[in-house]
């Protein structure tokens, strides 16, 4: 490989020392990169999560979704987007391996890289860790054959990849590559359903009651409409087909019940549960 020195430039430097001072300080995240500061062609999102209740900046479409299936996922209590990493260490990882690290190619200036969102995870015991996740389009970092045989492609980005990965290791945090197979349209509509019933006032032992009550009437009727089994516990119940709808959102914001979310789940479609 080609000798190549890179350095990091006094304004990048300057500007990642400034919000480390402020992460600090204050305690708030804010992602290092934002949708102002990215100017390419592309939908992004700047949007308000309600789980977290804060504004968060995801760079395209499949971004946006996988943010919205880890803050879904069973036991996920955080996540943060575009995670700046140090670009000192950084540097010296790329040194280390023998890899050129993302630069400006024109100038050999150095970039501060990011990891796109890293989680924060509570075990069944009571324990918390973290997984960093990169987010690249399938085709981007893949190629797949007629047979269904994937093979790694573009291999400049998997070296980037190895640097995050390099990075986060030496902290014991985990580190997965996602595309949008991972993070699905359907899932993501699903979320944004499942949303609406956060601000839902229900004991645990309401929803325990209504989850029974669910599963006992899909194992009747598995094929049945997800409104004819709302409705048949609303009337069994004496509840509102509203209140129910509510529970039912609440119960699978809170992953309290086994819905298969890889297809949409809609009131006028069979819902299916992994069990």
């Amino acid at each position: 490989m080609k000798h190549i020195i890179v350095t990091a430039s006094y304004d990048d430097i300057k500007k990642l020392n400034a919000w480390k001072r402020d992460y600090q300080q204050t305690g708030l995240f804010k992602p290092f990169v934002t949708v102002r500061d990215v100017n390419r062609v592309g939908r992004r999102h700047w949007s308000r999560c309600p789980v977290q209740e804060l504004e968060t900046h995801e760079l395209s479409d499949g971004e946006y979704r996988a943010y919205r299936k880890l803050m879904m996922s069973k036991h996920c209590i955080e996540v943060l987007e575009q995670y700046p990493l140090d670009i000192d260490e950084t540097l010296d990882i790329a040194v280390a391996m023998n890899l050129i690290h993302p630069r400006d190619y024109k100038s050999n200036i150095a970039h501060v890289m990011t990891t796109d969102f890293l989680a924060k995870y509570r075990s069944a015991t009571g324990e918390n860790y973290r997984i960093a996740y990169t987010f690249k389009y399938f085709d981007v970092i893949y190629e797949e054959d007629e047979l269904g045989n994937i093979s790694r492609k573009n291999e400049r980005t998997w070296q980037k990849f190895e640097i995050e990965r390099q990075y986060w290791q030496r902290r014991k945090v985990g580190y997965q590559v996602l595309t949008e197979r991972d993070a699905t349209k359907a899932e993501s509509w699903n979320y944004n359903y499942f949303e609406r019933g956060l601000g839902t006032k229900a004991t645990s032992s309401e929803l325990e009651a209504f989850c029974l009550d669910f599963i006992e009437s899909w194992l009747a009727s598995p094929r049945a409409e997800l409104q004819e089994h709302l409705q048949r516990i609303s009337t069994t119940n004496n509840e509102s087909f509203q209140r129910v709808q509510s529970l039912f959102q609440s119960a699978c914001q809170r992953s309290l019940l086994p819905i298969d979310t890889t297809k949409y789940v809609r009131l006028f479609r069979p819902v299916g549960l992994t069990i």
